[in-house]
C-alpha cells in the first residue's frame, strides 16, 4: 500500500508524538521499577498471592473511581463492559495466569530461573505478532529484540546465582512451564487488547479487565488472607492505587501507541534499574564491570527496537 504526503501526518505531530512516547517510556520503565522495590519489600513479609490478589483489587477500585468521576469515562466503561468475553480473556492472560505461572513456578525453580524466562517476553510478542498479527519482521527489530532479552536474561543468571541447583528434572520441567506459559499469556495478552478494545481509552478499559482478573486471583489468595495484618493491607493498597495503577494505564497506552514489541522491550531496562535503585539506596553495592556492560547491551538492543521507524502492522 502506497502512502502519499497527504496521507502522512505533518511533522510537527510527529515530533510530539515522539515525544510523547519518550515521556511514556520513562514513565514505564520508573513506575515499573517502583513495583519491583515495593513488591519485594512486601513479599518478605506477605504472601505473595496476597500481595497479587490484593494489588489488582485496589487497583480496580481506584481506576474505576477515576473512569466513573467524567462522561467520557463512563462511556469508555459502558463500551468496553458490551465485550465482557474480550475482558474476562484480558483478564486471564495478563493478570490470572501471569501471577498464577510465575509465582508457582518461584518455589520450584527460584526468582531468579522464573526472572530468566520471564525476559523471554520480548522474544514471545516478536515471534506471535510476525505469526499471528501482522507484525513487519525488521532486520533491526529482530537483532535488538535478541541483543536485549540475552542480555537481561545474563543479568538474570549473573544476579540470581545458582539458586535452586539441586531441583529435580521434573520439579524444574514444571517451573519452567509455569513460567513460559505466564510469559507466552502476557505477550499474547497485549496484542489481544490492541485488537478488542483499541478504540477504548485504557483508564476505561482497564478496571473492566481488572475486575474479573481480581475475582480469578481471589480463590489462590484466600487461604493465605488470614496471615496479612492491617499494616500490610496499607501496604498492597499504596502498591495498588499510587504505582501500579499509573504504571498499567502508561503500558497500556504505550500498547496503543507503539505496539506490544516496543513496550515489552522497555520493560527489560527495569531489573537494572531496581538493581541501581538498590544501590542508590543503600540496600546493595555498586553495579559491577560485568553488569554495567550487561546494562549496556541492553539499552542498545531497546533502543534498536524503540527507534524502528517502520509501520509495526503490514498492510
Amino acid at each position: 500500500m502506497t502512502i502519499n504526503a497527504h496521507d502522512a501526518p505533518p511533522r510537527s505531530v510527529r515530533r510530539r508524538r515522539s515525544s510523547s512516547v519518550a515521556v511514556l517510556s520513562a514513565a514505564l520503565a520508573v513506575l515499573l521499577t517502583g513495583t519491583w522495590l515495593l513488591s519485594g519489600a512486601l513479599a518478605a513479609s506477605t504472601p505473595p498471592m496476597a500481595v497479587a490478589a490484593g494489588r489488582t483489587g485496589f487497583c480496580f477500585v481506584a481506576l474505576m473511581a477515576v473512569a466513573v468521576a467524567t462522561g467520557t469515562g463512563r462511556a469508555g466503561v459502558r463500551a468496553a463492559a458490551r465485550r465482557p468475553g474480550t475482558a474476562v480473556l484480558l483478564g486471564f492472560l495478563g493478570f490470572f495466569a501471569y501471577a498464577a505461572g510465575t509465582l508457582g513456578a518461584m518455589p520450584l525453580i527460584g526468582t531468579s530461573r522464573t526472572n530468566v524466562v520471564v525476559t523471554l517476553l520480548p522474544c514471545l510478542s516478536f515471534v506471535l505478532g510476525v505469526m499471528f498479527f501482522r507484525e513487519r519482521a525488521g532486520a533491526r527489530k529482530a537483532v535488538g529484540t535478541m541483543a536485549a532479552a540475552a542480555a537481561a536474561c545474563g543479568y538474570a543468571m549473573v544476579n540470581g546465582g545458582t539458586s535452586a541447583g539441586t531441583t529435580e528434572v521434573a520439579q524444574f520441567a514444571t517451573g519452567v512451564g509455569l513460567a513460559f506459559a505466564a510469559t507466552l499469556g502476557f505477550a499474547l495478552y497485549g496484542f489481544v487488547y490492541r485488537r478488542g478494545l483499541a478504540d477504548v481509552a485504557p483508564l476505561a478499559a482497564l478496571p473492566v479487565i481488572l475486575g474479573p482478573a481480581t475475582v480469578m486471583l481471589l480463590p489462590l489468595a484466600l487461604p493465605a488472607l488470614d496471615e496479612v495484618a492491617a499494616e500490610q493491607w496499607l501496604g498492597i493498597a499504596v502498591l495498588g492505587v499510587l504505582v501500579y495503577a499509573p504504571a498499567y494505564v502508561v503500558q497500556h497506552r504505550l500498547i496503543l501507541l507503539r505496539g506490544p514489541l516496543f513496550t515489552a522491550a522497555v520493560q527489560l531496562v527495569v531489573p537494572f534499574l531496581v538493581r541501581i535503585s538498590g544501590w542508590a539506596l543503600g540496600i546493595e553495592p555498586a553495579p559491577g564491570a560485568q553488569e554495567l556492560a550487561l546494562l549496556a547491551v541492553c539499552c542498545a538492543g531497546i533502543w534498536l527496537v524503540v527507534s524502528d521507524r517502520t509501520p509495526a502492522v503490514r498492510s
